[in-house]
């Protein structure tokens, strides 16, 4: 099917893109590389500047988080006792 004829979809939703799938992965390649290197290692570098490491922290958990929640019907039972 041509790249973009009449039916093509493209890639389908969640599917990373290769370029960039391939940036991610040299770069922890190279993250990994550095964490041998006392003078490059994100632990020390951490220790020495918290305030921006925890910057940096923040920006990597989600903003939003979807999820289903099924809760089975519950039967509540109350018993009164000494009642008039």
């Amino acid at each position: 099917m041509a790249k973009f004829a009449a039916g093509n979809k493209g890639r389908p939703k969640g599917a990373t893109n290769l370029l960039n799938r391939t940036v991610k992965e040299t770069v922890l390649k190279v993250f990994h590389d550095l964490q041998t290197d006392p003078r490059a290692n994100l632990l020390e570098w951490g220790k020495k500047n918290p305030g921006m490491f925890y910057q940096i922290a923040a920006k990597l958990i989600p903003t939003e988080i979807s999820a289903n929640v099924e809760i089975p019907q519950l039967q509540i039972t109350r018993k009164v006792i000494g009642s008039k």
